[in-house]
C-alpha cells in the first residue's frame, strides 16, 4: 500500500493536506471510495469459471436433495425450493455470459439471493412434521 501523492517528498513535510492522503492499493489506479474498491476486488472473482462450476454443482446437489426428500417423506412440500433454485440457476447462467460489470454484479446478486432463499425454505420445510 502506498499513500496517494507521496513521492520524493514524504507525507507530512510541511504540506497543508499531508494528513488527508488516501491509502490506495498498489497498481489499482484511482480509487474513488470504498464502493469502488470493493467493486474492483469482487468482480474478478465473479468472472472465475471454477466458481461458476462449483456453484452449479451446489445447485444440482440441492435440487437432488429436494427431490429425494419428496420421495422419502411422500409429500410435495420438499419441492417448494425448486423454483428458487431454478431462478438461482438462471442468474448463474446469465452471470456467466455477462460482459458488462453492472450486469455481472446484478446477475450474481440474483444467483446469491435465490440460493439463500432456497436454503431458508429447505430449513423451514425440513422442520415441518407432516
Amino acid at each position: 500500500m502506498s499513500k496517494e501523492g507521496a513521492g520524493p517528498h514524504e507525507a507530512g513535510t510541511g504540506r497543508q493536506d499531508a494528513g488527508t492522503d488516501k491509502v490506495i492499493p498498489e497498481g489499482r489506479g484511482d480509487v474513488q471510495g470504498i464502493s469502488d474498491l470493493t467493486y474492483r476486488i469482487i468482480t474478478p472473482y465473479l468472472r472465475d469459471s471454477r466458481l461458476h462450476r462449483i456453484s452449479f454443482v451446489v445447485l444440482v446437489v440441492l435440487g437432488a436433495v429436494c427431490v429425494i426428500a419428496a420421495g422419502i417423506r411422500l409429500s410435495p412440500f420438499p419441492l417448494l425450493p425448486l423454483p428458487l433454485l431454478g431462478a438461482s440457476y438462471y442468474g448463474l447462467r446469465k452471470a456467466r455470459v455477462a460482459k458488462g460489470d453492472p450486469r455481472l454484479l446484478f446477475w450474481s446478486s440474483v444467483f446469491l439471493a435465490g440460493a439463500l432463499l432456497a436454503f431458508w425454505v429447505i430449513s423451514v420445510v425440513g422442520g415441518w412434521r407432516l
